[in-house]
């Protein structure tokens, strides 16, 4: 998205030497398997730490305030999170948001897209989408005509965001966490964010984030 090449610009600015970000296009799933073959030096696509993936990457302190909306139709009688116990997910499957659709009791209905989740509750072969606030945000505001939904006042907590390099690069790393961190507190991501966002999805408080010797 916009706002991350903005973001990736203004970061290496306070790396040492004469840093400039370059930037290679790809698919999401190829992302991380690029950081092993030395394709890419970060990753940088609203990646969120995970068991996992910590096995085999290195993370960042988090940049980006990640919540999930839930997408229901506009005469739906979900109206909290609790009323999403038992009801049909239209999800992707092994996906973050498709175990916290379980998690909050939703039965999956596998879907590929956001567009046929809206699909299939808009036919009433789901009861409802989870999927971050921006990103459901942006696809109901593209649309020509105002779709027959509506997003839940309530949202879940999502793990933050954190830029991704190969395992053992703690100088970049590090490097990396300080710029963060700095171009927080003196608002520049946050100005960002309202740019592109019109909402500021900064990081409060990095403390839990960083290692007892950073």
């Amino acid at each position: 998205m916009g706002y991350e090449v903005d973001m990736a610009k203004e970061l290496v600015k306070d790396l040492d030497g004469d840093v400039e970000a370059e930037f290679v296009e790809m698919s999401f799933g190829s992302i991380l398997e690029s950081l092993n073959s030395d394709r890419i030096d970060v990753a940088m696509h609203s990646l969120s730490e995970t068991p996992e993936r910590a096995e085999q990457y290195d993370f960042t302190v988090p940049y980006f305030d990640k919540v999930w909306g839930i997408i229901v139709t506009e005469n739906s009688d979900i109206q909290t999170l609790d009323d999403l116990d038992g009801k049909r997910a239209a999800q992707s499957v092994s996906t973050s948001s498709g175990q916290e659709a379980e998690e909050l009791g939703g039965e999956l209905v596998p879907i590929d897209d956001v567009d046929e989740a809206v699909k299939l509750i808009t036919e009433d072969r789901a009861d409802f989408y989870l999927g971050s606030d921006v990103g459901q945000q942006d696809y109901l505001d593209k649309q020509p005509e105002p779709l027959p939904v509506r997003v839940l006042d309530e949202t879940v907590q999502d793990v933050p965001a954190s830029l991704v390099v190969p395992k053992g690069s703690d100088e970049l790393r590090e490097a990396l966490n300080e710029s963060i961190i700095e171009n927080t507190e003196d608002g520049t991501l946050a100005e960002i964010y309202d740019e592109y966002l019109g909402m500021d999805k900064s990081i409060e408080d990095f403390d839990q984030y960083l290692d007892e010797d950073e």
